[in-house]
């Protein structure tokens, strides 16, 4: 006897959705280890010019990239297959909409994909009204296109905007007749779509929200540990114009590492809302440290900037050498901040003692600099450059402590709202429990 369609296309997605979970959580780790382990054993084996062609693909090759185009192409095909077991009219609508919908996370996907659902049951009533109301002439496709992308801005879809006019025009290429049974298939293959899309996503982006989250944030501090690190070796041996315009550019560029692990941490915040295991209280922290990345990044552009203009300028004091011992400084604790936020609490304690460490010996540089210089330099113009980098320098310090006052201006505390999931769960289970003794006891 056949199995409804419905029934298969459900123990198909169910299939997928514990396969993607399985993969991401537990057989890409392993996978990642033995590899690495794999390849630790035959690298002295291999031929040098094979070890050159494999370094050189390796670093051509976005692995993110390689994710992306494979689980899309999976997507496509899985929605297109499910749409068509279930007979809906148009297969293709759900391969465009899984296509559409895989994201870096669930979460993500989900938003996108219930932007694109509202887009489109937009764009149906839109064509409806006007194409009802004006028949199909030049004028009615011009009103159909405008009307709907004013109503996606008015429902405030974002990006998504525009899928509303893209769906009343795409109904006038589906038929010369929108009836219910069109309009029930266009939805469920869109609906279908963004489920295929959601229960694949994980794989995209290989990690967690909050994996992704705390990898964004100890790369920008490595950064500018790293920018750091050679601002202090370039004063200490004679660092030339070219290098401090480099550097210059290299910590404007910053700005866009700041903007991609805001984004992470965004996405992070989203979708602790709605999680069960991720509370939001986990996320506190880490827009905390944004927010100290955030002073961070602007502070290593103003030493940058003074060392550029001290280069640059004809006649400009000279940035003394004995800066570039507090600027390396400066540079470890940074590192220290990166190894501190990138760890899964396994060695938290531990980091947190070195970077505290670090920044008492940051301090203490600074104090031994800042009073040989004014023992050994009686250039009034060298002073005031020396206690400008040297005033950033203590920011950064208080940043990283987190003692700066500055960090707590501008920050919003929350108003009341609607508790997050992972926040009602403890209190819903707790009021259960206290339920079930008293049901027993009767």
């Amino acid at each position: 006897m056949p199995s409804h369609p419905v029934t298969l296309v459900v123990l198909g997605l169910t299939l997928c959705a514990v396969a993607a979970t399985v993969l991401s959580r537990q057989v890409r780790p392993a996978a990642e280890a033995a590899g690495r382990a794999a390849l630790a054993r035959l690298r002295p084996h291999l031929p040098a010019p094979l070890c050159r062609v494999a370094r050189r693909c390796h670093g051509r090759t976005d692995p993110a990239t390689v994710r992306s185009v494979l689980v899309t192409g999976a997507a496509a095909g899985i929605a297109w297959s499910a749409a068509d077991t279930l007979n809906v009219v148009g297969p293709v609508t759900a391969a465009i909409s899984a296509t559409l919908s895989v994201q870096l996370s669930a979460h993500a996907s989900m938003r996108e994909g219930t932007q694109r659902l509202v887009g489109t049951l937009a764009g149906i009533a839109v064509t409806v009204v006007v194409w009802g109301a004006f028949g199909l002439t030049p004028w009615s496709i011009a009103v159909i296109a405008g009307c709907g992308l004013a109503a996606g801005r008015l429902l405030r879809l974002g990006d998504g905007a525009i899928t509303v006019p893209m769906t009343s025009l795409g109904i006038l290429v589906a038929g010369s007749v929108v009836t219910e049974a069109f309009v029930w298939q266009r939805i469920a293959a869109t609906a279908l779509g963004i489920l295929v899309g959601v229960i694949l996503s994980p794989l995209v982006g290989g990690m967690t929200p909050l994996e992704r989250a705390r990898h964004r944030l100890a790369c920008l501090s490595a950064e500018i540990a790293r920018l750091l690190g050679q601002l202090g070796a370039g004063v200490r041996d004679t660092y030339t114009p070219e290098q401090a315009a480099r550097w210059l550019a290299r910590s404007r560029e910053l700005e866009a590492d700041l903007d991609e692990a805001g984004t992470a941490v965004d996405d992070l915040l989203r979708q602790a809302r709605w999680s069960l295991t991720t509370p939001v209280t986990r996320v506190a922290p880490l827009q905390q440290t944004l927010r100290a990345l955030e002073h961070g990044v602007h502070q290593v552009n103003s030493v940058a900037r003074s060392m550029f203009d001290a280069a640059a300028t004809p006649q400009a004091p000279v940035v003394p050498g004995q800066i570039g011992q507090v600027l390396a400084a400066a540079a470890d604790a940074f590192d220290a901040h990166a190894a501190l936020v990138a760890d899964r609490d396994a060695g938290a304690a531990a980091d947190a003692g070195k970077l505290r460490a670090l920044l008492d010996d940051l301090r203490e540089t600074r104090r031994r600099t800042l009073r040989t210089v004014r023992t050994e330099v009686d250039d009034t113009g060298v002073l005031v450059l020396t206690g400008s980098i040297i005033t950033d320098i203590d920011r950064m310090a208080g940043t990283l402590e987190r003692s700066a006052p500055a960090l707590s201006v501008g920050v919003h505390e929350p108003g009341p709202g609607i508790p997050a999931v992972s926040e009602v769960l403890p209190a819903v289970r707790l009021m259960w429990k206290k339920r079930v003794p008293a049901r027993s006891g009767r």
